[in-house]
């Protein structure tokens, strides 16, 4: 009987650490994810300042959708790069990204935040809120959907 306790009892204790260290490494870390998208939304700001639309559409997910305000919605890497090649000429200089809040788990995460967007010669040419929808992609958080609206009053329609 003595022989078949301490076999037991050495495999329960293996068994169940084995069990809690599964269970830490599955964990979700919020914090960090912030993190990752906070040196994302600087990426963002640093790409706008070089006017590299490529660079920019490489920041999304191949089949992301940018939903921006008065217009249709944006479909895929290609659209966005193209989007972005007409915001430039457009006259957009600088841009920023504030995140307010972000929540979610291991399979997505969302940001709410505000924004600022500059003309080149450095004058605010809008600024709003946005909400961003990040996913995990070959090891990155990459935003997959993106809305953003104006806090400017609309501009009256011309006579």
């Amino acid at each position: 009987m003595k022989k078949l306790i301490l076999p037991l009892v050495l495999g329960t204790l293996i068994f169940t650490s084995c069990e809690q260290k599964a269970e830490k490494a599955a964990a979700f870390d919020i914090e960090a994810a912030k993190k990752e998208i906070t040196a994302w939304n600087d990426q963002f700001a640093a790409t706008i300042s070089t006017k590299d639309s490529v660079g920019f559409g490489n920041l999304y997910a191949a089949d992301a959708v940018r939903m921006g305000p008065n217009a249709p919605q944006v479909v895929g890497r290609a659209s966005i790069i193209s989007q972005f090649a007409g915001a430039i000429k457009a006259g957009f200089g600088s841009g920023k990204l504030t995140m307010t809040e972000a929540f979610g788990d291991e399979n997505a995460i969302t940001e709410i935040g505000v924004y600022e967007l500059n003309g080149a010669d450095g004058n605010q040419m809008d600024k709003g809120k946005y909400i961003s929808i990040f996913k995990r992609i070959d090891g990155k958080l990459v935003p997959v959907r993106d809305i953003w609206n104006s806090d400017l009053p609309v501009m009256p329609l011309a006579k």
